[in-house]
């Protein structure tokens, strides 16, 4: 079945339905159901009226695509059919109709007009091997499907949800196959602001390779193989059609909402009504059509009349929220976060609870954190939350005046915090004696005894005083089913001995020691005397971790000869390797959540990753011989491959042998930074390297 089927029926599992009237989910979730001046506020600037007519709605400016290098990056031919009917071709578009369909040689002059525009040069991604499967699982993990309809080739942990459970429609994708081509479409994925700087569809920090299988996923692209994947078809504009469409472009205002040269730039046009004009059921010839519903024209006619009016702080607050659609993923005041069909797709640590799945609260946020830290999580510089896998995105320019928003709506009266003893803060967090914040908390590089909650360490840059306070005497009533208990139950300290008690003091003195970032809290385990470094002697030691460089399926083998060896277990292939320490397995053996450790030694390298599909690549294991030296099984397409690895002095002694008649061979890779030899004795089917350090 094509994948473009799969979605279909995946945005009608998640009660979409193909509506021509264009979709603003914050009006759509928020409004609808009772057309208000503040809902026409919202449409206003979302479906661009506020860039036709002028005037100021208080809210992020919303612009449709850089069209300078459209048609560089989708198909031309899909540009003509959606600029004669935008809604067929993209249901819920923003975009108004404003060329008539029955005039296709004035749809073909505009889009000769945007190919003949000089853009600066563009940089494509080049795609290599494409993991659909993987794509599939990162689309419903990181929080695209918090805006985008969920497919039902993705089965989330508790099952796949109820149609009822939707209660608003998602943002629908356009004819994705007529539109781009693998490397377009990884591309726009990649960095959706270079187009799109409005911050609707905002940037989600990932890798090349990540963008790739994410539009491998949605296109769908059937071979695992990047570079068989067609290009886009060439266009080459007319020179007489693109001066007509330079007119029609003029006419239609186009400049109004996109970035285009500034010869076809028009100013604005004032609103003299209320009513008709772009809100009539069927506007006029040249007017824009935009097929609203009747609550979205009853919520526009609201506000044009009395649209200078001055729109409040909390309610411009509110609607920035709601035009970047925030409230997907954060609640705020009550209002907002993902329904109960999409909680099923927000995943992370479960033993934390629902604070380990979803995104925090926005209540309060403006006096919760400190100014410049809000700034820096704004702009996607701080994550603070590892545990989860929906990925903070960043917005651009659409959320730089968001900070001093939330602090001027947040702001109230505070009591400070005083008296604070940094000995005392250090007992209170930790274990002997205090009241154990260590047992749930991350320090700096300690990971916790116990659940990996949030980093405390950064707390005084983090947290504001006040907001402090108030938390830690009642957690619950910031964060409902929250597991944070509270030590300070109706302000009354449980701990009776550690400044007699005095609930202020205390917690005054542990915001105080973590801003002082003298030390640790008291209790974590010694590390001293490396009692729990391995070290080995007489035969290799084996060892599973996870590792910064290799992964979750970190396999490391470390040789009494001195260079040391972490093979990657899910890829099939050796990844780094050290000399000098081998490994401490502190974290690994004690540790409920170890995190990735980084090689102890020095001289470390790196292997550069083969370029072979993951998906053709099944790890099988790996053996010991009697002296305890590994030998790594995987196979290839059809091919089994046997890996071995030897410490040598200064180095390792490497072995691949398979079937050399086999249809397939492993591409083998060296790292950099040694010297590399090959054994005289190697073959076909049988190589044998040395690796030297120098």
């Amino acid at each position: 079945m094509q994948r473009s089927i799969i979605l279909l029926v995946g945005s009608l599992l998640a009660a979409v339905t193909l509506r021509a009237e264009p979709l603003v989910v914050g009006f759509d979730r928020f409004h609808a159901t009772a057309p208000s001046a503040e809902g026409g506020r919202l449409l206003f600037n979302e479906l661009g009226c506020v860039n036709c007519h002028g005037g100021d709605t208080g809210l992020p400016a919303r612009r449709g695509p850089d069209l300078s290098n459209v048609t560089r990056r989708v198909q031309a031919a899909w540009l003509r059919k959606f600029l004669a009917q935008p809604s067929a071709e993209h249901s819920g578009s923003a975009m108004p109709q404003l060329l008539a369909s029955d005039h296709p040689e004035e749809i073909d002059a505009v889009v000769n007009y945007l190919g003949s525009l000089q853009p600066e040069p563009m940089t494509k991604v080049k795609p290599g091997d494409v993991n659909a499967v993987r794509g599939s699982e990162l689309f419903h993990t990181w929080g695209c499907v918090a805006c985008h309809a969920p497919g039902p080739d993705y089965t989330p942990p508790e099952g796949a949800p109820k149609e009822a459970d939707f209660t608003h429609r998602s943002v629908t994708f356009p004819h994705l196959q007529e539109k781009y081509v693998l490397s377009t479409l990884a591309t726009f994925i990649l960095d959706p602001l270079k187009v799109r700087p409005d911050g609707r569809m905002p940037r989600t920090a990932m890798e090349t390779a990540d963008a790739v299988d994410i539009a491998g996923y949605l296109l769908p692209f059937g071979s695992s193989l990047g570079k068989s994947a067609p290009e886009l078809e060439s266009f080459k504009p007319n020179k007489t059609l693109a001066e007509r469409g330079r007119a029609l472009v003029t006419a239609a205002r186009c400049a109004a909402c996109h970035q285009l040269p500034t010869e076809v730039a028009v100013p604005p046009v004032p609103l003299q009504r209320a009513e008709g004009g772009c809100l009539d059921a069927q506007p006029a010839p040249g007017i824009p059509r935009y097929a609203l519903s009747e609550s979205q024209r009853a919520a526009l006619s609201l506000f044009v009349g009395q649209r200078d009016q001055p729109v409040s702080p909390a309610q411009r607050t509110t609607l920035t929220l709601e035009a970047l659609n925030c409230l997907a993923c954060h609640e705020r005041d009550g209002s907002g976060g993902p329904d109960a069909a999409r909680k099923a797709y927000f995943q992370g640590d479960h033993n934390l609870g629902d604070t380990g799945r979803y995104p925090p609260p926005l209540t309060g946020v403006g006096r919760k954190l400190q100014p410049d830290w809000l700034t820096k999580v704004l702009t996607g510089e701080y994550r603070v939350r590892p545990y989860l896998q929906t990925r903070m995105p960043v917005y651009g320019a659409a959320t730089q005046p968001l900070g001093g928003m939330f602090a001027a709506v947040d702001a109230r009266s505070e009591t400070a915090l005083t008296g604070g003893d940094d000995t005392a803060g250090r007992k209170l967090m930790g274990t002997q004696g205090g009241i154990g914040c260590i047992t749930c908390h991350r320090w700096g590089e300690h990971p916790s005894i116990g659940i990996q909650g949030l980093d405390l360490s950064n707390l005084g840059q983090r947290i504001q005083p006040g907001w402090l306070r108030e938390y830690l005497v009642n957690p619950a009533a910031y964060r409902p089913g929250t597991l944070m208990p509270s030590f300070w139950p109706e302000g009354k300290a449980a701990n009776h001995e550690i400044l007699d008690g005095d609930t202020a003091r205390q917690i005054a003195s542990i915001y105080s020691f973590a801003a002082s970032a003298n030390g640790e809290p008291e209790g974590f385990p010694a590390l001293g005397g490396n009692e729990f470094e391995l070290i080995p002697k007489d035969r290799p030691i084996v060892q599973r971790t996870f590792m910064e460089g290799v992964g979750t399926h970190a396999i490391l083998v470390g040789f009494p000869t001195g260079v040391h060896l972490a093979y990657d277990g899910k890829n099939a292939r050796p990844a780094l390797a050290w000399k000098g320490k081998f490994f401490d397995a502190y974290n690994t053996w004690f540790s409920r959540f170890a995190p990735f450790e980084k090689p102890p030694g020095e001289a470390v390298v790196q292997w550069p990753p083969a370029p072979t599909s993951e998906a053709r690549i099944r790890f099988s294991g790996y053996r010991l011989d009697r002296k305890g030296v590994p030998t790594f099984l995987y196979s290839l397409g059809g091919t089994t491959v046997e890996e071995r690895f030897e410490g040598i002095e200064h180095g390792l002694r490497r072995t691949v042998t398979w079937n050399a008649a086999a249809s397939e061979s492993p591409v083998l890779t060296h790292p950099d930074g040694v010297t590399v030899t090959e054994d005289p004795a190697s073959a076909p089917g049988h190589r044998l390297f040395t690796h030297l350090w120098k």
